[in-house]
């Protein structure tokens, strides 16, 4: 199993992004036969995702800029 990564938003948390960032992963499950784990959180007023293959999850975010990043405490972490 590949080891799962942290991805933050370089966009701050906003509810249009919010809907559309819902949007992008109910399309990327829908097209793509996945078992990787992937999810979608807010925190800090940013937007986590995390995902075992972030590669083939980017075409599916409509060009919102994500970069790897440590894990945020679990505290913070809401799910979207």
């Amino acid at each position: 199993m590949k080891d799962i990564k942290w991805y933050k938003s370089k966009r701050k948390s906003d509810d249009l992004l919010t809907m559309v960032l819902i949007d992008d992963i109910k399309t990327y499950y829908s097209k793509e036969t996945t078992t990787d784990q992937t999810k979608l959180y807010q925190a800090l007023g940013n937007y986590y995702i995390r995902t075992t293959d972030f590669n083939r999850l980017l075409p599916y975010l409509g060009g919102t800029v994500f970069e790897e990043c440590e894990k945020p405490a679990r505290k913070n972490l809401s799910p979207l």
